[in-house]
């Protein structure tokens, strides 16, 4: 039975236990008692100069079958919790030592509790009286901390008529540990917390279960923090490449190595031992005894062992003398002294009888010989009086029996068997599939794997070579996966220099975990206003007659007349007769279309009619009608670049286009890289963009957002182009301002350095200029243009003025309203202009050449004169030259001189026939590759 107080979280005082329950840790032994009750202490602790004050509670909670509900597991565990946090923001993170049968003792005493015990490691710690020490290098500043002692360790029990020995077995204990979780996150509220795993030695093969027997349970993790790893027996205790550089590390260590140069460091011998390891040292192994002698003499060297022992050894570096490691005693034998497997670093006497007692019984290792007593008589002491539990049960720190008596076998995720015992008895067990499983499943789990370079029992090489062998291919999913080496051994944290460098690393680990969560809760409670600020920012790029801001009287070119499409493309020397093929993407983030529009157009210009698809990024799709009558009218600005691409591809190829139009969320500044992404992913040649906003309201969209919408724009035109994918984007309607603050800014995408910016020329029969409206405003009705802000000059822009970063745009097109295109609108034949008629003018152009083409702005540069130059005018802030500007980039487009520079592909002549198209210009023909993977119909 239970002596306690009541169990009042509200009560400030510390509450104590007496448990008088007896835990028995035999395989057969259980216990009856189901109540649930914990000692409640209340501290404070300096991490990083902040005070935190927090609760400890060590105590027991009940965990039940998952099948019947009933109590089958009551737990031991101690808890550290930050005071007056919030639960949905503060991580908790579950800790377990390994064995199998190894209670939390370890992990809690020795690494990053709010205090811990003081070793004199790599020494041996002497005798009481000893001390506990506050940890600086606790977790408390970032986590919750929780130890767990499985089932037969600690003070912890099967609850009758379960047993102990019921949960001895790698999935028997998984699935009592994730019951226990369970258990916790509803005890304490904490089912909404960011949740990690943080397991030692076996704990490490425990957590690759655990996390996917926790995702099949709905249960996802944020973190798993694998130390001293072992997640593929035999070959972590039996690979000699994967053992070989951490005796290589002993040796070093102790100043046994001989090799020439010395090595300078550890991290860099360590570099060169492995790549000797997988090379002549594997050969070596293999050829024994016919191995090279040059390579037995540069292993000796590495390991201060002789060449003759070498061979003794067979070459093999897990040689044994019947006791132990044949290495380990043979290193400093003329000392009296062996090495400790846990920790190479450690010495201990090996000679007379403590020569012949199996270091793997008690604590007789050195390494564990040297903390064993601070461990014991520390714990009690803490437990007892600082967490104020004390029980008359037996405290279990190893279970040797829960190893004797474990179910090795294990089903992983694919229901094969991966566990078991060999015919000698030895462990065969595989948990990497398990973990690179739940790495797939969720690909915002974070894996951080640390080893110690003087650990024998989990080398920290074979380590590695588990984790990249698991079946984890997904190369995002691998990137989640941090491996991490410290100059210690298996309880890295009992070495104060690695525990230091550890925490470091796992603080990154848990900030860049949080970062994420706070930054999308951040981006939740400001979606409504950036949204409402996306639909201010990301603007259409059309322009009709007269339109204008009412303050001046808009300048018209004399003799201003809208051109039909095959007029204006016959004055840009349009090619004719080419195979095409090209696919267009186009954008759109608002309004709709009807095809009797788009059918009404085209039988106005005797053209066949594109075939149209429309794929949904996000937002509601083609909802035409919805703003009919407002005078920015995204129905509008939709059906112009339908009609557009299409005719320019068509009066090119005599053919109908293909034009798919991506609809994506004009709320959402993140929506054009999204559908950028998806028509690259579709295999489209062109892509044509006529929205956008100026660099300024880009930036400050982030900055409200905490999202870098410019850069992540960039990169998905970036891949776009890499892809083969050409992008075009308007480069705005409002004269240099681009409707900015100042008078100087440009049009965001068009200022990418990866999408071809398109600005506005005004052209008439007799003349073509730079499309301005208002002359001297760099506010007005004129062609956006100028310099970036965000990226800078690019290298292939020859010939362009000086400006602060790339110059905007790089090539132009009529796009005043007044001499603007005719096209239908609403079933009414309307004329428009705009910097957004020359983004798909010039999209429906080289979709015509029948070739992917990709980043093709540096050759535009190179060759000029497929150009037509535009000499006078200005956007209000910059004028034209001779030669580029940033008022209409390299001009105005010369037809068929890009078609021959690009080697577009002529028609068959019965094709060229059958469309009453005229022949293409002879020229050399450009096969066009295989189909695209992922192009879909």
């Amino acid at each position: 039975m239970l002596i306690a107080a009541s169990n009042q979280e509200a009560v400030p005082t510390d509450i104590p236990v007496l448990d008088t329950t007896p835990y028995g840790a035999g395989p057969d032994d259980n216990v009856t008692d189901t109540s649930e009750n914990a000692a409640i202490t209340h501290h404070s602790a300096t991490i990083g100069g902040k005070t935190i004050a927090y609760t400890a509670r060590a105590g027991h909670l009940v965990a039940v079958d998952p099948s019947s509900s009933k109590p089958n597991a009551k737990f031991f565990y101690v808890s550290f919790t930050e005071d007056g946090a919030d639960p949905s923001t503060r991580p908790v993170t579950f800790f377990y030592n390994g064995g199998p049968g190894s209670s939390a003792v370890f992990l809690l005493l020795g690494s990053y509790s709010p205090r811990r015990i003081h070793t004199d490691m790599p020494g041996f710690t002497p005798p009481p009286p000893y001390r506990m020490e506050d940890n600086p290098d606790s977790l408390l500043d970032r986590t919750d901390l929780v130890y767990i002692n499985p089932i037969g360790t600690g003070y912890s029990a099967a609850i009758a008529p379960a047993k102990n020995r019921d949960f001895w077995g790698v999935d028997q204990d998984a699935r009592s540990i994730k019951q226990f979780i369970k258990r916790y996150l509803t005890a304490f509220g904490r089912w909404n917390s960011p949740r990690f795993l943080f397991g030692e030695s076996y704990g490490t093969a425990r957590s690759c279960v655990l996390a996917w027997m926790l995702h099949e349970d709905g249960i996802d993790l944020n973190g798993i923090v694998l130390q001293s790893s072992v997640l593929d027996y035999p070959p972590t205790f039996s690979n000699p490449v994967g053992l070989l550089p951490t005796f290589a590390a002993d040796a070093w260590w102790h100043k046994k190595t001989t090799v020439s140069p010395p090595p300078t460091d550890l991290p860099s011998f360590m570099t060169q031992v492995i790549a000797f390891a997988q090379g002549p040292y594997a050969k070596a192994l293999a050829a024994f005894p016919k191995s090279d002698p040059a390579t037995t003499q540069t292993l000796g060297e590495m390991l201060g062992i002789s060449p003759v022992v070498l061979d003794s050894w067979a070459l093999n570096v897990e040689a044994n003398n019947g006791i132990t490691s044949s290495f380990l005693v043979a290193l400093l034998q003329n000392q009296g002294l062996a090495l400790g497997i846990y920790d190479g670093r450690v010495t201990a006497i090996d000679t007379g009888i403590a020569a012949i007692v199996d270091p793997a019984s008690g604590s007789n290792d050195p390494t564990m010989a040297a903390v064993s007593g601070v461990y014991t008589s520390m714990w009690n002491v803490y437990l007892n009086n600082d967490l104020q539990f004390t029980s008359t049960s037996n405290f279990v720190d190893l279970n040797d029996q829960a190893y004797a008596n474990w179910d090795f076998s294990h089903i992983d995720p694919t229901g094969s068997q991966k566990g078991g015992k060999d015919a000698s008895g030895n462990p065969i067990v595989y948990t990497a599939g398990d973990l690179a499983a739940a790495m797939a499943a969720n690909p915002d789990l974070k894996v951080f794997s640390a080893n110690g370079y003087f650990d024998g029992v989990t080398p920290f090489f074979q380590t590695k070579l588990t984790l990249d062998a698991m079946p984890l291919v997904d190369s995002k999913a691998r990137a989640n996966l941090t491996i991490r080496n410290y100059a210690s051994g298996h309880m890295i944290y009992l070495d104060g220099a690695s525990r230091t460098q550890m925490k470091a690393d796992l603080t990154a680990l848990y900030d860049g975990v949080i970062m994420q969560f706070a930054m999308r809760a951040r981006f939740a409670s400001l979606l409504a206003a950036s949204r409402q600020a996306a639909r201010q920012h990301l603007r259409p790029y059309f322009k009709r007659p007269g339109q204008g801001k009412g303050k001046l009287t808009l300048r018209v070119a004399p003799n201003a007349a809208p051109w039909t499409l095959p007029d204006r493309c016959r004055a840009y020397s349009w090619p004719s007769g080419l195979r095409g093929g090209g696919v267009i993407a186009i954008i759109e983030l608002d309004g709709g279309y009807v095809t009797s529009d788009i059918e009404a157009f085209f039988q106005s210009i005797g053209k066949p009619s594109p075939t149209l698809k429309d794929v949904v990024i996000s937002g509601p799709g083609n909802s035409p009608g919805r703003h009919e009558g407002d005078e920015a009218d995204p129905d509008t600005e939709v059906t112009m670049d339908i009609e557009i691409a299409a005719a320019a591809y068509t009066l090119a190829t005599g053919q109908p286009a293909s034009i798919r139009v991506y609809w994506a969320d004009g709320t959402d500044m993140g929506s054009i890289a999204a559908a950028i992404s998806a028509a690259s992913a579709d295999g489209c040649d062109v892509c044509s963009i006529s929205w956008g906003s100026d660099e300024a309201n880009w930036q400050a969209a982030g900055q409200q957002a905490g999202v870098d919408y410019a850069a992540n724009l960039n990169a998905a035109a970036k891949a776009a182009s890499s892809g083969g994918m050409i992008v075009f984007a308007a480069s705005g309607d409002n004269d240099s301002s681009d409707g900015g603050a100042t008078p100087a800014n440009v049009d965001l995408p068009s200022s990418s350095p990866y999408v071809i910016g398109c600005g506005g020329t005004t052209k008439t029969p007799q003349a073509e200029t730079v499309w301005n409206n208002d002359p001297g405003s760099p506010e007005g009705n004129g062609t956006g243009g100028g310099f970036s802000t965000i990226f800078p000059s690019q290298p292939w822009q020859a010939g362009a003025p000086q400006g602060p970063g790339r110059m905007v745009p790089d090539v132009a097109g009529n796009a005043d309203p007044f001499t603007g295109y005719q096209l239908v609108i609403h079933g009414a034949s309307v004329p428009l202009g705009g910097t957004s008629a020359v983004a798909p003018l010039y999209a429906g152009l080289f979709a015509s050449f029948g070739a992917r083409l990709g980043l093709v702005t540096p050759k535009l540069w190179l060759n000029q004169t497929c150009f037509s130059d535009i000499v006078s005018g200005d956007n209000g802030f910059y004028r034209a030259r001779i030669g580029p500007d940033p008022c209409t980039g390299l001009g105005a487009p010369i037809g068929d001189r890009l078609a021959n520079l690009f080697g577009a592909v002529p028609a068959p002549a019965e094709i060229v026939a059958a469309a009453g198209a005229e022949p293409a210009l002879a020229r050399a023909p450009l096969q066009r590759s295989a189909p695209r993977p992922g192009k879909r119909a």
